[in-house]
């Protein structure tokens, strides 16, 4: 059971998504559950009903460019959902504002992160699959290409990759320069 009802988990969502533009939706729903006090069935009606609103816009990114591998969805608020927001943001209280202040405080911490790095996959005219692995983080660029006989193998280095891109690429550039 949901400790909050639909419209407050709307209101929520709108309020996030208007201070992260932009956020995925896999990121969003994480923060969400985590933080505000929502279960998954309270979050997915209320994104679902603020789409179908026309409140939320969703545009597709490509693979691996998320928190989930394969594409998702990347959210902004319409003009009709920010005029419900400015509506309605009188109505939240100051410790709830701060809350969720903290919450898309977060959420822009973690866009960043993620965007520091990225994965792509492309076949192969010979049937393998090329890797193509960027991190732009802590002031050394970096960018390597692989070539892998399976899409498994490049599925589960592109899932890595995320997870470990700042150290990866560090300690690979350390390897070969010998430092």
């Amino acid at each position: 059971m949901s400790d909050i009802s639909i419209a407050e988990s709307k209101i929520q969502i709108l309020y996030l998504v208007d201070r992260a533009p932009g956020v995925s939706y896999h990121l969003l729903m994480s923060k969400c559950m985590e933080s505000l006090y929502t279960d998954f069935f309270t979050f997915s009606r209320s994104y679902e009903e603020l789409i179908s609103g026309n409140l939320m816009d969703k545009s597709q990114s490509g693979a691996y460019t998320g928190d989930a591998v394969g594409s998702t969805e990347n959210l902004t608020l319409t003009d009709g959902g920010r005029a419900v927001l400015n509506d309605l943001i009188s109505s939240l209280s100051a410790p709830l504002i701060s809350h969720l202040e903290e919450a898309a405080s977060e959420i822009i911490r973690d866009m960043a992160e993620s965007s520091a790095s990225s994965a792509a996959i492309e076949p192969t005219v010979d049937g393998k699959f090329r890797v193509i692995l960027n991190y732009n983080g802590d002031d050394s660029p970096f960018s390597a290409t692989l070539t892998v006989d399976d899409e498994a193998t490049a599925t589960k280095i592109c899932k890595k990759w995320k997870e470990s891109s700042s150290k990866a690429s560090e300690e690979l550039i350390r390897l070969i320069t010998g430092g």
